[in-house]
């Protein structure tokens, strides 16, 4: 069995403060490969309050 190594971020939410951990995978954020320059993205909820965040990462 394989174990990933996505990077951990930690960023505060904005309606509690708390701590919302999330992962983001190796790589460039730039979704190149379907000729597209966005920036890829990535959900999180606050385990605290249940607000939900959405991630965008280079």
């Amino acid at each position: 069995m394989s174990q990933s190594n996505h990077p951990d971020v930690h960023i505060g939410c904005p309606e509690c403060n708390g701590t919302v951990n999330a992962s983001v995978p190796h790589g460039p954020g730039i979704d190149s490969e379907r000729g597209l320059n966005r920036l890829r993205g990535k959900e999180a909820c606050c385990r605290n309050c249940g607000h939900e965040l959405e991630l965008y990462y280079y």
